[in-house]
């Protein structure tokens, strides 16, 4: 074991080797013991959504919405996520009527409704009120990078947008899991 081990230490030209390496490349070397350069990097960085929080604005629809508006960093496209809101005033003369809509308007969520989860899970502690969500959106949502699910999406008029969905905080890779340990080498049976 301890010649197989140093003979590959010493044929190791490249210390990412392994995971440049195509599977057929891997499998080749790990039969045969003989250390198989890769042809070309297989690995080349992934086109990963990164967005930002621009802005909200509430639609009417059935029951009413907030739709989150995010911009991609690399081209600023749009990218829309939507939750379901209650529209109406809840206290006052004008109680059960329809609210403004529009950009910055004010939503109540509902209670088990997706935006309070997303809420949660984002930001981490409740609002003072629900009702007054509206004011702190852009304050706490502006420092996160976001990313998610996309899909392409029509409007009623037939104009296709960028629609997103589970919505997350974007966490770059800190480390490189891929390199093939010392000890790792020494496992390989020839």
């Amino acid at each position: 074991m301890g010649l197989n081990c140093l003979r590959l230490k010493r044929k190791t030209m490249n210390a990412n080797r392994a995971y440049h390496q195509t599977p057929e490349e891997w499998l080749q070397e790990y039969k045969t013991g003989v250390v198989v350069e890769p042809t070309e990097n297989v690995h080349r960085p992934v086109n990963v959504l990164e967005l930002v929080f621009d802005h909200h604005r509430t639609a009417r629809t059935k029951s009413g919405s907030v739709i989150l508006c995010f911009v991609e960093v690399a081209t600023g496209e749009e990218y829309l996520a939507f939750f379901n809101a209650d529209l109406n005033e809840q206290r006052g003369s004008n109680k059960g009527q329809q609210r403004k809509i529009g950009q910055g308007g004010q939503f109540l969520p509902p209670k088990r409704g997706k935006f309070r989860k997303f809420w949660m899970t984002i930001v981490g502690t409740e609002p003072k009120r629900w009702s007054t969500v509206h004011k702190d959106i852009n304050a706490r949502l502006k420092n996160f990078t976001f990313t998610g699910d996309v899909d392409k999406s029509v409007k009623a008029d037939g104009t296709p947008f960028n629609r997103i969905k589970n919505v997350t905080i974007f966490e770059r890779q800190k480390s490189n899991n891929f390199d093939t340990s010392e000890e790792q080498f020494c496992d390989i049976p020839f």
